[in-house]
């Protein structure tokens, strides 16, 4: 059971459902960081959830390109590579998402990039990546 009252006594969305699934868990970005990214960019949840749901799909079998060609994180599972802005370009020029659900998509892989090195006590952290994109390794071979 949780507490989804806030300071002030008000409750939140804490949006569960009964007995239904969450599509956001169908990718590795943690639902927290789902809701307050939808709220800080302004678009709706279940459109950002989509678009995460699509790229995760494309980038399960990108790792060995993500791999050669930027540093990443491994944390229970979950890979967060540190991109430039470049890659996010691909990404959008690849998938025909909305402009602001792509912005959205970005801003949540990024927020869960720095969750995964925070996490990993890696060096950076403390400093604000330019760009983030993560995948579950399930499928992808581990490199040690």
């Amino acid at each position: 059971m949780t507490d989804d009252r806030s300071n002030d006594g008000s409750t939140a969305d804490t949006r569960t459902t009964d007995g239904g699934t969450d599509e956001a868990a169908e990718t590795p970005i943690e639902a927290d960081v789902v809701d307050d990214v939808a709220e800080a960019e302004n678009v709706p949840r279940e459109g950002l959830v989509g678009a995460l749901v699509v790229l995760n799909a494309s980038l399960l079998g990108s790792h060995s390109t993500y791999e050669r060609e930027y540093e990443y994180v491994t944390v229970d599972g979950v890979r967060g590579y540190v991109v430039d802005a470049g890659a996010w370009e691909t990404l959008r020029e690849e998938h025909d998402l909305d402009s602001r659900l792509a912005t959205a998509a970005q801003h949540a892989h990024t927020e869960q990039t720095e969750r995964l090195l925070a996490a990993a006590d890696d060096d950076r952290a403390t400093d604000d990546i330019d760009a983030g994109i993560v995948v579950g390794i399930d499928t992808a071979e581990v490199m040690n």
